[in-house]
């Protein structure tokens, strides 16, 4: 009998271990929720019963508007609802903000919102507007907020108060679609002297100015639009740099371009370099670009357009221009069957370290398997290429692969994989992974 009381309070003592847990485990635990589930965690115990109102992140996002009701989101006032209701009845400090306002809503209560995360600790805030016919004008209480540590923002007004004094711990600071002058984003970008990563891309406001860009810690840099110049100052410390051009548009300065890729290859510590778009043409044509950093190991080129010659002798001299790379990401975003008499290259070119390339192709036309064809016959070294064509089906896939096949390859061990596992090498592999799980495994852009 005292046994099987004993065997009772052992039982309840295991199952109350959850209530026994410290505070901020809890919020560890709650952290990897959406906020919905996280309320319902309450269930689970009497001390989690509103412990999910003081859970210092609050996520808003897309996920989280996607299980509400479709026409509660649709309705501004119902949407506005539902972030107070849970915003205003919060506890604590909230270190991280994420809202995600989707296509319809049109004016949202995002100054007062800002106004009340302003007086709890923001360090991490992020706003993502999908309606890009309205940007949104941000509260001026946003630029109060001095332990912030991340910004994010997509389709906005970007307009600090006179006294506006930047943000001192800014680590991170992402711009999307945001509406900002000249002297306020120089002023920015000033103000934070700790800042590792900038984002700009789709700007509004700054198409036919001069940039200068001086953040001495500066380790991830992205830009991606078309502005009349950009000068980098400072990047020693850069790791990672990012830079394209979504249009083919008029670029005033084009020797500016070439020599913002030439500061930024020959930064020490540079790894990995992407270049996007119609960049390509711009820097080989026009720019004159034939020398690369020698310390380079990681190349991105992505969203191609091989529409022309010039664009294909484009794609072939920026990889010959990096003679040192290990890796090789490309992706096609449009093509056309050129001529395969015109597209010739110079085998001469040798990549002699290059060991993985990963190629995302359209429609498998001549001109996209010129590229594969040239990766096969320059690199010696190459241990894997994946060479990724979802679109690409029935006797179209069919083409691809018996070209994959007759392609010449200097390297001995390459190995070719292909969608839905299907493997081309000149030596057997029984255990490959798919093409379509290791291609995005390893895709982060």
């Amino acid at each position: 009998m005292n046994h099987k009381k004993s065997k009772i309070r052992l039982n309840n003592s295991s199952l109350d271990m959850i209530s026994n847990l410290p505070t901020d485990v809890i919020h560890e635990l709650l952290e990897r929720l959406s906020l919905k589930d996280a309320a319902q965690m309450s269930v689970l115990s009497h001390k989690w019963r509103d412990i999910w109102t003081s859970n210092p992140h609050l996520v808003f996002d897309e996920p989280f508007f996607a299980r509400v009701h479709t026409q509660e989101v649709r309705d501004t006032d119902k949407f506005c609802n539902i972030v107070s209701k849970i915003l205003f009845q919060h506890e604590g400090p909230i270190l991280k903000f994420s809202l995600y306002v989707p296509l319809g809503i049109s004016c949202p209560d995002v100054a007062q919102w800002i106004s009340y995360l302003s007086r709890n600790g923001l360090k991490d805030f992020s706003l993502c507007n999908m309606y890009r016919a309205m940007p949104l004008q941000l509260g001026s209480r946003l630029f109060s907020c001095v332990d912030l540590e991340n910004l994010k923002l997509t389709c906005c007004i970007f307009s600090p108060p006179p006294d506006f004094r930047g943000f001192p711990k800014l680590i991170c600071l992402e711009l999307d679609r945001v509406v900002i002058n000249y002297t306020t984003f120089k002023n920015l970008i000033g103000s934070c002297p700790v800042l590792q990563k900038i984002v700009l891309t789709n700007f509004t406001g700054l198409q036919h100015r001069h940039v200068i860009i001086d953040a001495p810690n500066l380790r991830y840099l992205t830009l991606d639009w078309a502005f009349k110049s950009v000068y980098v100052k400072c990047c020693e410390n850069l790791v990672s740099a990012s830079i394209g051009l979504p249009k083919l548009v008029k670029v005033h300065n084009k020797a500016s371009l070439g020599d913002l890729v030439k500061v930024l290859t020959n930064s020490s510590e540079l790894e990995r370099l992407c270049l996007r778009s119609h960049l390509c043409r711009i820097l080989f044509t026009e720019c004159n670009l034939h020398t690369a950093s020698q310390k380079l190991r990681n190349l991105d080129l992505l969203d191609l357009h091989l529409d022309f010659q010039d664009d294909v002798f484009s794609v072939f001299s920026c990889i010959q221009s990096f003679p040192n790379i290990e890796t090789l990401k490309i992706s096609v975003h449009s093509s056309t069957n050129l001529a395969e008499h015109v597209l010739d290259y110079n085998a001469d070119g040798t990549l002699h370290n290059l060991r993985c390339a990963k190629v995302r192709l359209l429609v498998a036309s001549t001109t996209e398997m010129k590229l594969i064809e040239f990766l096969l016959a320059c690199s010696p070294v190459l241990e894997k290429l994946l060479v990724h064509a979802p679109t690409v089906k029935g006797s179209s896939r069919l083409k691809m692969l018996v070209q994959l096949n007759r392609f010449r390859r200097i390297s001995q061990k390459v190995e070719v994989i292909c969608p839905v596992s299907v493997v081309i090498t000149s030596a057997s592999s029984s255990d490959s992974p798919s093409a379509e799980s290791a291609y995005d495994s390893s895709d982060s852009d």
